[in-house]
């Protein structure tokens, strides 16, 4: 029998030699976590469960500090004792080596055997028993790792059932959490595939290899080790929130500059617009606002266009905003692929890659995380894993890695009517514990499914902890969302993390924090009343801001107060609810960062209130202290401009329907269709291109047909916008075939591709620069399309499917932006497809890039 104590003595792992092999039991405080348990491996080169001649012991102490760009916490602490245990057994040297944290244990097997290059694993013996009075929070396996963790007891309904990792446990009599999860496998070149955990009939976790596997060995080269197998075994939900086992267990990276390296919060269009990053300046836009309210980055989804993403981050940059790009990771799936597509992408000034659809455990797809991973360190580009595994530690190796998917994250709304709030109420104590999250918060615009608040949904990026934190929280809900300033002021990085509260599926309460500022996000499933000590504040008064619920939900209400650390706030959660609390000692006002383009500082705001009121509109004020009218009929705003140009007009509404805006200014007038906001309580913008006349001006909104709508205030903007070339398709477009049919009342081309092409001649434009072409057309599918302009450049592309993820449909507008040389005067684009059919074509349009 071998006994090793962890460095403070309070955890002990015992390991007991029988006459059928290996066990080991783990005790915290005196109390039991994992009773006996069998270890073992079974190999080609012999069973290493049993039939074990022990040699010798090997004891060691391992003490380091470390610190990485990204994680939960600035300084991590690797503080163990370590055991190796060394048997012999058919010519083979067996050794398993465990070691003892003071909140958990760890344990792998290594096998050394001369003249063999590699063996096969055919199974684990490897067993962990939790015991059957234990709650369990299980996740059910599938290969995405995006399911609930779901709260049960011990059946019998559970043997031979695959669980997914981290599985999480808890003995309300003894008060012991233990997080089960392996360690150290994505970074070993492939030796080993992801695992999960199996039931048994007795009450047993056992491990259990990836289902893509098929029951077949695993070849890994000699000198063999294993994954860590580990447990964290914490006495409160913060130690266990705390844990850095698994960060400990990795080896440390040969990075020796880091300086490229910056967590980040990213605007992200994908949520409200599936294909909104096929725009080019629509992203320029996006990287003006993360610029003007101080966010790091814009997250660029599927459909984004090589001809502009290099001038896109040379845009950004200048602003000191990061660009990520997406790509499946069939694109990067070979060596070949990866080392082609990786250096390019970096030498457009890329900084980071969110590589989608692995959703595969097998030991060859963990050899292409680690392919992909050491190019991305070596071109310097950061990491975000989607559709992925769950995180392992690999952090630690690769501190360029940011996040990682691998969660039910807000993208399910799209589909479903989850995650709930008992879901994200668990993953705190769950999934976040072993890494960063990629779980995409702040979403609202899902009015019909949402099933959370907005205090909820703002408390998020605060209850989560990831490297980098894309919201789902689109351009046109920024600026008329409360929470907005919230989220200006939490940060990409913190010094450390603390539960305040918490119980999974119930509620969390997490404070992040730094040497001067405090966040806290409180989220809640049940209505409940959350009592927060703030005693870990210094001496003296500080400043608080409360982001809490209004009385539906629908709204934010902002409270400012002074408070001191024998204070406690008391906040009423609506069921589903939550806050967002920032605390420092003197809180400074919200300053703008860049401010240009679609952020210009050039403008004048017009408030609602001050609005002349006509045909029954009346003034309303919401619940939050926003102050308007409603637009039964309509209003008048009046002003002034010193000179005769464009102008943009920017207006804040509210509305529970799509309705029809009529707006006259002078000899101008125009009818637009409005989207609804998701709610008469959201304010969402609208950007309408207005020319006005030197002068007095009076602007007149009317409201022509649909929902009322209430609106909050306009902003007329001086950022001098160009005003489209516009071109419908037509009959004398058409070359070699192809015909114009009337699509939901627009002409529309189809019977495109092959030899049937597009050519629009006499494009006019009044300087020779770079343009933005935007194709607008509908798709049931991604399909190629060529464009060549004055018959010199030509650029290879795809028009996305314009369906979303509904049934495909070839009826739905959508629109695509590449960048192109145009020359002062006339130009001939010409659009085609030889080896295929094209998307239906309804025109273009051309905008002058300034």
């Amino acid at each position: 029998m071998w006994i090793l104590a962890s460095p403070d003595g309070q955890l002990t792992v015992t390991v007991d030699q029988k006459k059928d092999g290996l066990y080991y039991k783990v005790l915290r405080g005196g109390k039991k976590a994992i009773d006996e348990s069998r270890l073992g491996i079974c190999t080609d080169l012999g069973d290493f469960s049993d039939g074990l001649v022990f040699e010798t012991q090997e004891r060691n102490s391992v003490r380091e500090e470390y610190s990485l760009p990204a994680g939960k916490k600035e300084i991590y602490i690797n503080h163990a004792e370590e055991l190796a245990l060394r048997f012999c057994k058919n010519e083979s040297e067996f050794i398993v080596r465990l070691r003892a944290f003071d909140d958990g244990m760890a344990f792998r097997y290594e096998i050394c055997r001369s003249g063999r290059e590699c063996l096969l694993v055919k199974k684990e013996e490897t067993e962990f028993q939790i015991g059957t009075d234990r709650l369990m929070w299980l996740q059910d396996w599938v290969p995405t790792y995006e399911g609930a963790y779901n709260a049960r007891s011990w059946d019998k309904s559970m043997n031979g059932q695959p669980f997914g990792m981290p599985s999480l446990f808890h003995d309300e009599q003894d008060g012991i959490w233990i997080m089960l999860n392996e360690a150290n496998v994505i970074n070993t070149n492939g030796s080993y595939c992801s695992c999960h955990l199996v039931g048994d009939e007795r009450g047993y976790m056992r491990i259990g290899f990836a289902p893509e596997e098929k029951g077949n060995p695993i070849s890994s080269p000699l000198p063999f080790h294993s994954p860590w197998r580990y447990a964290v075994v914490a006495e409160s939900l913060d130690e266990l929130v705390n844990s850095t086992v698994n960060y400990n267990l990795n080896p440390s990276s040969g990075i020796t500059d880091t300086s490229w390296i910056h967590p980040g919060r990213a605007l992200w269009s994908w949520w409200e617009d599936m294909n909104g990053a096929q725009l080019y300046l629509e992203s320029r836009d996006y990287v003006d606002m993360a610029a003007a309210y101080g966010f790091e980055g814009v997250t660029l989804d599927c459909g984004w266009d090589a001809s502009w993403v290099k001038e896109l981050c040379k845009y950004a940059h200048k602003k000191n905003v990061q660009i990520w790009i997406w790509t499946p990771m069939q694109k990067l799936d070979t060596r070949e692929k990866a080392e082609k597509l990786i250096p390019l992408w970096a030498s457009w000034g890329v900084d980071g890659l969110k590589i989608d659809f692995f959703e595969n455990d097998s030991q060859h797809t963990m050899q292409q995380y680690n392919l992909m991973a050491d190019l991305m360190i070596r071109h310097k580009l950061m990491i975000n894993f989607h559709g992925s595994v769950k995180p392992m530690g690999e952090g630690r190796t690769w501190p360029n890695f940011m996040t990682a998917e691998g969660i039910m994250g807000m993208e399910h709304y799209q589909w479903s009517d989850l995650p709930d709030s008992v879901h994200n109420c668990t993953v705190p104590f769950t999934r976040n514990v072993a890494g960063p999250m990629d779980y995409t918060p702040t979403a609202f615009s899902n009015r019909k499914n949402r099933n959370t608040t907005m205090g909820h949904q703002l408390a998020l990026p605060v209850v989560f902890d990831s490297g980098l934190t894309n919201y789902a929280l689109a351009l046109r809900y920024m600026e008329g969302w409360r929470g907005t300033d919230f989220l200006r002021r939490t940060k990409a990085h913190y010094q450390g993390v603390k539960v305040l509260s918490g119980y999974p599926g119930d509620h969390a309460a997490i404070l992040r924090y730094t040497d001067e500022e405090w966040l806290i996000g409180v989220i809640t499933s049940p209505k409940k009343v959350v009592r927060l000590p703030l005693s870990f504040l210094g001496e003296g008064e500080y400043d608080a801001e409360i982001y809490e619920d209004c009385a539906k939900g629908e709204m934010v209400a902002v409270t400012k107060k002074k408070v001191t650390a024998s204070d406690s706030l008391e906040l009423s959660l609506l069921a589903d609810g939550g806050a967002g609390i920032y605390i420092t000692r003197k809180a400074e006002p919200l300053r703008d960062g860049v401010c240009s383009g679609y952020m210009s500082c050039c403008f004048t705001e017009y408030p609602g209130e001050d609005a002349l009121l006509l045909h029954g509109s009346e003034k309303v004020q919401w619940e939050d202290g926003t102050c308007g009218f409603v637009l039964n009929g309509a209003a008048a705003f009046r002003g002034s401009v010193k000179e005769t140009k464009n102008y943009t007009l920017r207006l804040f509404y509210a509305a529970e329907e799509p309705w029809e805006l009529e707006l006259v200014c002078g000899s101008f007038a125009g009818r637009w269709k409005m989207q609804d906001s998701s709610g008469i309580r959201t304010f969402v913008t609208r950007d309408i291109l207005l020319p006005i006349t030197k002068g007095a001006f009076s602007i007149e909104l009317r409201r022509i047909s649909g929902q009322v709508p209430g609106i909050w205030k306009l902003k007329l903007i001086d950022n001098e916008p160009f005003m489209p070339i516009s071109v419908s398709v037509c009959q004398e477009n058409l070359r070699r075939g192809g015909e114009i049919v009337s699509v939901n009342g627009v002409p529309t081309a189809v019977g495109l591709g092959g030899k049937a092409e597009l050519v629009f001649d006499k494009i006019t434009v009044p300087e020779t620069g770079k343009y933005i072409l935007r194709i607008v057309y509908t798709a049931g599918e991604n399909r190629d399309v060529s464009i060549q302009v004055n018959d010199i450049d030509t650029i290879h592309t795809y028009l996305h499917n314009s369906s979303g993820w509904a049934f495909p449909s070839w009826r739905n507008e959508d629109r695509k932006e590449i960048l192109v040389k145009l020359e002062k005067g006339e130009n001939r684009i010409r659009l085609y497809h030889d080896n295929g059919p094209m998307s239906h074509i309804r025109g273009i349009e051309v905008v002058l890039v300034k």
